[in-house]
């Protein structure tokens, strides 16, 4: 409970700067398609403003290593000449860092916790302006800002964390993990704090899973349920870690510390097992469901 609460302390203190919301297009997408907004019974970008790159702010687009110096050494030289850890600290994809200064193809930066080290550059999204947003149910991509150019190889994973760097409307254009950037429908897109800030705890517990962490990823789902309460990303990543999603809470049951659980939108779909990143192939399986489902766990 001490976890959960310090969490949702932190979650809350970073609010304070908050930059405009992506603006997604009100309404339906093409065809008459419905996008999160209607899937969720909320204006898409509604309550409070996505976190936005402020000047000098850049953003980590994989999890990298945070160095002392410009180099890949492994030790470097400390005070007194003694040779020290040339490691600092790992940062996860979506960390807001300052950058300071530049030496070739590492940048120089602070953290949010003011710890100063070396990055590559092309470890960071520097775009002045550009925020955070996800999306809550699979989302296609497109390689250019036209209907014509949609990729029916690709498609966004829900909750994926992604940098949008700019819109033209109907599109945004956004960074969803290393490599070229991608287009998407704007309406898709979600950048409400609530939803952001499950995605980076979703973002993490994936990192923690591809790397054989996956007790960690599960303490890290019971921090975001005690934050946030009943979820559809948070059910989803539990069927991803092999549980089963949160109870409902009854008529007058207990809600999360943050509120009243958000309405029910479309059943998500877990990515395909194996997956590495925000992008996936083709479409998702649907997770398990029907009598044989396991008892809730906590």
């Amino acid at each position: 409970m001490r976890r959960a609460a310090a969490l949702a302390a932190l979650l809350l203190s970073a609010a304070c700067s908050r930059g405009p919301a992506p603006a997604p297009a009100s309404g339906s997408g093409p065809a008459g398609q419905a996008g999160p907004a209607a899937a969720t019974g909320a204006p898409a970008g509604s309550g409070p403003a996505a976190e936005a790159a402020p000047a000098g702010g850049a953003w980590v687009v994989a999890a990298t290593a945070l160095r002392r110096d410009a180099s890949d050494a492994p030790k470097v030289a400390g005070p007194g000449g003694k040779q020290v850890s040339n490691y600092v600290t790992t940062l996860q994809r979506g960390e807001r860092v300052t950058v300071l200064d530049g030496r070739g193809e590492w940048a120089q930066v602070r953290t949010s916790g003011d710890e100063p080290g070396w990055l590559r550059r092309t470890s960071l999204l520097e775009a002045e302006g550009s925020t955070v947003a996800t999306v809550l149910v699979a989302a296609d991509v497109f390689d250019r800002p036209d209907l014509l150019a949609a990729n029916p190889r690709r498609k966004l994973d829900p909750g994926s964390l992604l940098l949008v760097v700019r819109q033209r409307a109907p599109f945004a254009e956004v960074n969803a993990g290393p490599g070229p950037v991608v287009w998407v429908l704007a309406d898709r897109l979600v950048g409400d704090e609530r939803a952001v800030s499950t995605a980076k705890l979703v973002e993490k517990a994936r990192w923690l899973k591809r790397n054989g962490k996956e007790d960690e990823a599960r303490q890290i789902l019971e921090l975001g349920r005690g934050a946030f309460g009943a979820s559809p990303l948070l059910d989803l990543l539990a069927t991803e870690l092999g549980l089963a999603p949160a109870a409902p809470a009854g008529p007058s049951g207990p809600t999360g510390p943050t509120g009243p659980t958000a309405p029910a939108g479309p059943a998500l779909s877990a990515p395909p097992a194996g997956g590495t990143g925000s992008l996936s192939p083709g479409g998702a399986p649907a997770p398990p469901t029907g009598p044989g489902e396991p008892a809730p766990s906590r």
